[in-house]
């Protein structure tokens, strides 16, 4: 588990770089809570909601981990609210784009207390993003992100944080999202709330017209759409198939939600871990009038 107090020094670096593909001052903030709860927290959200359900040892460990707090809830969601609200202070007033957690099970399964979430065959295509926010075995780690949203947004008057949605499947899903986010209080367009969906799926760029009605912006997850579009496995080195900065297939689904994006006068952004690699890549974004590039 990271060592709390370097977790501290170090998690304003989960604030992704941002390469500048032209010469203008447009930087973009984006933060994981995946990526910031295993950097900071080291618990599995299952066990921070039903710690009881842990075994003594580790129940111990959760409870330790708290300290002064007491409840793991509350350890939990007052950390990373403190993240967040330093994150977007960071940003002076330019927005920070939160994303709720969209890990797949195997990517959470060497945290604390993940032996709580259901072992799955295919985790990369399982219960992830709204499907898991809509479980009701998920809820309870649901209403701790949307509390720790609500917090951070109104500490101090953070109203540039915005949220990102990973894994929306469908346009019923993208209903569902809203109405979830709203049952716990954040309303989209409340107190200037505004809620972007991560394209990572070939149906969010294939639909993105559609898709975009029910959202205020899209952030295009190149790498993802890449993964999906192939069908190939990241973590597979043998399979460098991303690497191929001209692949028709993926930049023509890029360029179909950069269009919708455009046509609905919405605002785009794009992530690829892979830009600084690929000199093709970087010339067609320009060409297409993405001059900024979120990476990791």
């Amino acid at each position: 588990m990271t060592n709390k107090t370097q977790a501290e020094l170090n998690y304003l670096e989960l604030l992704t770089n941002t390469a500048q593909l032209a010469n203008e001052d447009c930087s973009i903030g984006l933060v994981s809570l995946d990526a910031l709860s295993q950097s900071l927290i080291g618990i599995h959200p299952y066990a921070v909601v039903n710690t009881h359900q842990l075994d003594d040892k580790k129940q111990q460990e959760v409870l330790e981990l708290a300290g002064e707090h007491g409840a793991p809830s509350e350890y939990y969601v007052s950390e990373l609210t403190n993240a967040l609200v330093s994150a977007a202070q960071k940003m002076k007033g330019k927005p920070l784009k939160v994303k709720l957690s969209g890990a797949d099970s195997h990517t959470r399964s060497e945290l604390l207390g993940s032996e709580l979430e259901n072992k799955e065959i295919n985790p990369v295509i399982g219960l992830r993003g709204v499907s898991r926010f809509a479980e009701k075995k998920h809820r309870g780690s649901f209403e701790l992100e949307c509390e720790i949203i609500k917090r951070a947004r109104n500490a101090e008057g953070m109203v540039n944080i915005e949220l990102v949605i990973p894994f929306v499947r469908t346009l019923s899903e993208s209903a569902t999202i809203i109405d979830l986010l709203a049952e716990q209080g954040l309303c989209r367009g409340a107190d200037g709330l505004k809620v972007h969906i991560m394209c990572e799926l070939p149906a969010n760029a294939l639909l993105a017209d559609k898709f975009l009605q029910y959202f205020d912006g899209i952030v295009i997850d190149i790498d993802q759409l890449g993964q999906f579009a192939l069908g190939l496995d990241q973590s597979n080195a043998s399979l460098s198939y991303l690497h191929d900065d001209q692949n028709e297939a993926i930049l023509s689904l890029v360029q179909q939600a950069l269009k919708s994006a455009a046509n609905a006068g919405k605002p785009c952004d794009v992530v690829t871990h892979f830009i600084h690699q690929a000199p093709k890549l970087q010339r067609w974004l320009l060409e297409h009038d993405v001059d900024t590039v979120i990476c990791q």
